[in-house]
């Protein structure tokens, strides 16, 4: 007589929780019972709302009930604390659900990151954003905030602002960065200052902005930088889920398998995390490995591998795309970031499919609109088939 199925919970609706799912049902099929427990209705498509300000289009969306389709079964709801030893969880309503083993992908809480900024939160932050774009008489700045974990946002909308805003004012980047996306190394790094300087955008690194007075950013040292208009990023703070342990600023601490510390059967993934890099693709290959080692745990013929960190970008620029890739695991002294892979930094897609967010299985979904696609691979095909 075969096992019954180990009854999976996935929190969350976002790019880590929806790679869970589908992941979970790639590797473990029918050997998994999948519930996904998810506060809105459907799938937002974040990182394409850089181009709402602009295009005045919303960001693509998919109806997460068309995981049904998957055999996953949908419910609408909040992770509101968590009993390990019970395995079970209390959700905002007051419900409660029994799990065999749970993903936390919650995602964390934006927080205004400048105080008297706008701040760009994603698709909510639209139309502020572009009212204070062109509202602008002389100067725009852009700025990263510390404690910012992901700048790459920033960059795209200074880069639409002046391809896309007649008669644009000038364009600043303010950040505590040494260089332009210094995280993907410096020959990216060069791709994308020769960019910024081509669209007459100014640069200023190593600046940590406190605040905006009146209409001037104040940095750590000293400076006083003006711009009629600021736009920032926000800053995360962690979920804080009542039952699970969590750092100081209400991250999940987890292992190379995603698996929380301290706590047995249950694992994390994405911005929930404290790991250093909130960045959606190293989301989702949080959620593959901790995928893989449920799959194991429930008969699957699969070995679970912990979490290599690859680090890849699109940068939306008013032009061709820019595609950027970093191993963050690799070993300096590799001329290659990934095996037999191309290079870092191009305007060709340097993966299949060239989705912006680039996850084994999600990026595929995304392009196919719902349905299950092409696995992420870093070999794109010769002849590109065409994107859906």
């Amino acid at each position: 007589m075969s096992a019954p199925p180990l009854r999976v919970l996935v929190a969350g609706a976002g790019v880590a929780a929806l790679e869970a799912v589908l992941a979970l049902r790639a590797h473990a099929g029918d050997r998994v019972q999948i519930q996904m427990l998810a506060p809105v209705r459907d799938f937002v498509e974040r990182p394409a709302s850089v181009l709402s300000p602009f295009s005045g289009t919303p960001a693509p969306t998919i109806p997460l009930h068309r995981l049904g389709e998957l055999g996953v079964d949908y419910r609408r709801g909040t992770l509101a604390a968590v009993d390990a030893d019970a395995h079970e969880v209390r959700t905002g309503g007051g419900g409660r659900i029994a799990y065999d083993r749970l993903i936390v992908a919650t995602g964390a809480r934006a927080v205004d990151g400048l105080p008297g900024a706008v701040t760009f939160r994603g698709p909510l932050s639209a139309g502020a954003v572009e009212s204070a774009i062109r509202a602008a008489e002389t100067r725009v700045l852009f700025v990263v905030p510390p404690g910012a974990s992901w700048p790459l946002p920033l960059y795209e909308l200074a880069l639409l602002t002046a391809a896309e805003v007649p008669d644009a004012p000038d364009v600043a980047i303010v950040t505590p960065e040494p260089r332009p996306l210094d995280i993907f190394g410096p020959v990216a790094s060069d791709a994308l200052a020769r960019l910024l300087d081509r669209a007459g955008i100014e640069f200023i690194g190593g600046a940590r902005a406190l605040e905006v007075v009146e209409i001037v950013v104040v940095t750590e040292d000293g400076r006083m930088l003006p711009g009629d208009a600021v736009i920032a990023l926000p800053r995360l703070v962690g979920p804080r889920i009542i039952g699970l342990p969590a750092d100081a600023d209400g991250f999940l601490a987890i292992d190379e398998h995603a698996r929380v510390r301290g706590v047995r059967d249950v694992f994390a993934a994405g911005d929930a995390t404290a790991e250093p890099v909130k960045q959606g693709g190293l989301a989702t290959q949080q959620a593959d490995a901790a995928a893989e080692w449920i799959a194991a745990e429930a008969g699957a013929p699969v070995t679970p591998r912990p979490v290599r960190r690859v680090l890849r970008g699109v940068v939306f620029t008013g032009e061709a795309p820019l595609y950027l890739r970093r191993d963050l695991d690799a070993k300096e002294t590799l001329t290659r970031e990934l095996r037999g892979a191309p290079g870092g930094v191009s305007r060709a897609g340097l993966w299949w499919p060239p989705g912006k967010i680039a996850g084994r299985y999600l990026t595929g979904f995304i392009a196919e609109g719902g349905e299950p696609g092409d696995r992420l691979s870093d070999r794109p095909p010769r002849k590109p088939r065409a994107a859906h």
